[in-house]
């Protein structure tokens, strides 16, 4: 697949899992065994843990809308930017915060691997310190 389908795919798909909750439109993206990598969490190795781990933070965050910008690709990798903007209105099964009702934004940076036009490994770099302080779960610095 053309990086440039490869994008668009890749941005409806995390539209569809991320906004909707159809986490099935990420089979034609991701590769099965895909490992995600996203610091300070544990790894998630395979499609089946990462389409749990989106449907467990889609418990605790509703009114998703995902902005995908900045894409970068070439040769086997992809990377972008995103911000998602969510209400905080449960309680998520990695952030056990109890819920604030509060609007809230993560940012952060996504690297990819490809690997016969699926994804096989990603590392997500995000903001949780400006995450964790806009839930009033870490003190603002300074």
């Amino acid at each position: 697949m053309p990086a440039v389908e490869l994008v668009a795919a890749i941005r409806r798909a995390g539209q569809e899992a991320w906004c909707t909750g159809n986490v099935d439109a990420l089979d034609g993206v991701y590769a099965p065994d895909y490992v995600s990598h996203r610091p300070p969490f544990p790894d998630l190795r395979g499609l089946a843990e990462v389409k749990a781990s989106i449907a467990g933070t889609r418990t605790a965050y509703s009114n998703i809308r995902a902005e995908y910008t900045e894409w970068i690709a070439e040769g086997r990798a992809i990377a972008y930017r995103y911000t998602m903007y969510m209400k905080h209105t449960g309680v998520s099964p990695t952030l056990p915060v109890p819920p604030t009702g509060k609007e809230i934004f993560l940012t952060g940076c996504v690297w990819i691997h490809v690997k016969n036009g699926k994804i096989i490994e990603e590392w997500d770099y995000s903001d949780y310190l400006g995450f964790l302080q806009q839930l009033g779960a870490v003190p603002p610095l300074g």
